[in-house]
Formats: structure tokens, sequence, C-alpha cells
């Protein structure tokens, strides 16, 4: 199945992202990850509004092996998904549920050459850290599988993202190490630690500007990355709040509706 960018379909995909609807079109049957890719760039230019950054996802071999693939996935996110700790959040029909996740901001470009770069030379890149969550869902009914092609293609499963504190001087923790919980109504629904991204948030980061780079392009200065679930998804209701606690920081929450 080919979709030029002239088709229909990643119109009818981003109309379902404005109205909150879900689509039974097809997306699991897209031929390979990069017709994926395009079509969820078609999409997304559909879409309109400001891209600031990206999401990453299936950091974990739990959603890996959900997806049924072998790397992690991306897209992009916009600005006016971005919302402050503490919001109230309508849930669209499609939502998974709620992810806890560290947050990045890109001080300078990265990678700055054509050259691999590693860890090492992606800290001084960052300007900030901050702890996050996102909101994690589809556009497409439930009788369309999940799978590598489907989530790529529908925006990466992205929805939104709430953004919490920074973590002062984030350099000298041990992010992998970093207790995280995912909190709903006040009660703990899963313990874990910061390890559950590929080892460490970091390496999310790397992997995204290698894969970037690979295409010509790279991580921008002032952009946004949300690195991947420390928690997995957690499943929730209309009246309920859901907060993600990093160690001794302040909780990053949202309010559903």
């Amino acid at each position: 199945m080919e979709y030029a960018l002239g088709d229909s379909g990643p119109l009818t995909l981003a109309r379902c992202r404005r109205g909150g609807t879900v689509s039974d079109l097809s997306l699991d049957k897209l031929a390979s990850r990069a017709e994926a890719q395009a079509f969820q760039a078609a999409a997304v230019s559909a879409l309109g509004g400001v891209p600031c950054g990206y999401k990453i996802g299936a950091t974990s071999l739990e959603a890996q092996r959900l997806l049924s693939c072998g790397e992690p996935i991306y897209s992009p996110i916009l600005s006016e998904d971005v919302l402050p700790s503490g919001s109230t959040f309508r849930i669209p029909s499609g939502l998974l549920g709620v992810e806890c996740e560290f947050g990045f901001v890109m001080a300078h470009d990265f990678p700055a050459t054509a050259k691999t770069s590693d860890i090492n030379a992606l800290r001084p890149a960052i300007a900030e850290c901050f702890v996050g969550l996102e909101l994690v869902g589809r556009r497409l009914a439930n009788e369309v599988p999940l799978n590598e092609a489907s989530s790529i293609a529908d925006f990466g499963l992205d929805v939104a993202v709430i953004r919490g504190q920074l973590i002062p001087d984030w350099g000298r923790y041990d992010l992998a190490a970093m207790p995280v919980r995912a909190v709903l109504d006040g009660i703990t629904v899963v313990r874990s630690t910061g390890g559950m991204v590929l080892g460490h948030p970091l390496n999310a980061l790397l992997w995204l500007a290698e894969t970037l780079r690979r295409h010509g392009g790279g991580l921008r200065s002032g952009e946004t990355i949300m690195t991947g679930t420390c928690t997995g998804i957690t499943k929730v209701s209309p009246g309920q709040t859901f907060a993600g606690c990093f160690a001794d920081f302040s909780p990053v929450q949202v309010h559903l509706l």
C-alpha cells in the first residue's frame, strides 16, 4: 500500500487528531518504516502548527516487543501540545494512557559535524533537563493493528506533553538510576528508574540525533526532546489525576476530564 503526499489519508488522520476522533485507515499495512515515516510527515504537514522538537517512543524492550520493532520510533511535537504541569486535559478517543518521561532542551545544534558523536559530546549541547509526562494515543480504531508502521504513521502515538520543573544541575545526577513513580489519584501504580529508557535517557537522545543525521538533519538549538517512558503506559479515566514523581523533585501532574 502506497500513499502519495497528495492522498487523503494524511489529511483524514490530521482531522481525527484535531477532532479527538479515530479512523479505520489501514496504516498497519504500510510497506516499510520509510513509507510510514513519509505518511507521518504528510500528516504533520496537514495538521499544521509549530513544531518545537520531537518525541521518542519504543525506548524499552517491552514497547519494542509490543510494536514488533527493533529500534525506537519518533515524531515531531507541536508547541501548542506542550502544556504546563497542573493542566487539565480532556481525554480524546483512542488515548492509550500517560507516561513518565525525561525531557531535554537543546542548547546547540547536535551533532555539530557529520561525524558520529557520543554521549560525552552530547552533554554540553543540552541546555536543560526537566521532568515530564507524555499522553500517548491513537487516531486509529481498535480494529487497526498496533504495530511499527501504524505507530510511526500515527504521529508516533503522540497526543500531548506535560512539562514539569527543571532538574537543576542535572548533569550531576545519574538519570539511569533515578527512581521514577507513576502515581494515579495519589496511589503509586508503577515504580521504575530512568534506566528503562534504552539503559539511560541520553541514549535515546543520541539515537535520535544519529537517526536525524543519517537523513541529513540533526537536533537544533531550542528544540524540546521527550526521551520515552520510564514507567510504561498507565491507563487513565476522566476525573483522575496522574502524577509523575522523579526522585524528590516536585511531581509533574495532569488532571483528566
